[in-house]
């Protein structure tokens, strides 16, 4: 029923999905679970990105076992967003917040050749999102280290607000990286993935430094339910960020 909502909605306004409910809850690690619902995604033909594995998953992990199991959790994310019919994937950075020097220059280079391996292997887009991220560092030094194109950033501007950097350096440090972003308010100290504006982002620069990229970027809404949603919506358009204009959530 809900995933019907959804899709009324994502038809009425011209929408597409990034989907992140195979890798939640018990239907993790369940391929033929999670491989069910890429199936009823697909049958909606409005699945343009999915959100791949992001459970404790580092595939630069120094524990070889660890490492090899967040790798199949990456490559099964791949084949899943592929039988949905996507062909770009979400992937959180991975990168310990509080280790530099040694130990993220091995993060950076694992990561690096097994991405690169994986967009050999699969026809997918990979876009790495800032996720325990205190600063633009990690995925800035992890996109000089890569050697194709099609894989990007994912800039999560939830995130950012709650980092030790200000949303403007994530943009100039990220700027020509970044693909697409994830929008979503808070408090400044936790993920609460309020909708816009009923938190402490300043939307109006981040609208700024948006336009600022120059380039057609798009976005998705991480603001919980339908409600959250189109009441972020309707801040876009009052507003006019993002290119939005008009009121046509308010008749939904």
């Amino acid at each position: 029923a809900e995933l019907e909502k959804w899709t009324i909605l994502a038809g009425q306004e011209d929408a597409v999905f990034e989907v992140m409910d195979p890798f939640m809850g018990p239907v993790l690690g369940a391929l033929e679970k999670q491989l069910c619902i890429a199936e009823r995604y697909k049958k909606t033909g409005l699945t343009a990105s999915v959100h791949g594995a992001f459970i404790d998953v580092n595939p630069a992990s120094g524990d070889p076992d660890f490492r090899e199991l967040s790798r199949r959790r990456c490559r099964e994310s791949c084949e899943i967003a592929l039988a949905m019919g996507a062909s770009n994937l979400v992937f959180h950075g991975s990168a310990f917040p509080f280790l530099r020097g040694a130990y993220l220059e091995n993060w950076v280079a694992g990561c690096a050749a097994f991405y690169e391996e994986l967009v050999e292997s699969y026809p997918v887009r990979l876009y790495i999102e800032n996720a325990q991220d205190l600063d633009p560092i990690p995925l800035r030094k992890l996109m000089e280290k890569l050697h194709t194109d099609r894989v990007g950033i994912c800039l999560d501007v939830g995130h950012a607000n709650y980092s030790r950097a200000p949303i403007s350096r994530w943009f100039k440090e990220l700027g020509d990286w970044i693909q697409c972003l994830h929008l979503s308010d808070n408090g400044g100290e936790f993920d609460d993935h309020l909708p816009l504006g009923r938190g402490t982002i300043d939307w109006s620069l981040v609208n700024r430094l948006w336009e600022g990229l120059g380039r057609d970027i798009p976005v998705t809404l991480e603001t919980g339910d339908i409600a959250s949603t189109m009441e972020s919506v309707r801040f876009l358009c009052r507003n006019g960020y993002f290119g939005l204009k008009g009121n046509g959530y308010e008749k939904f």
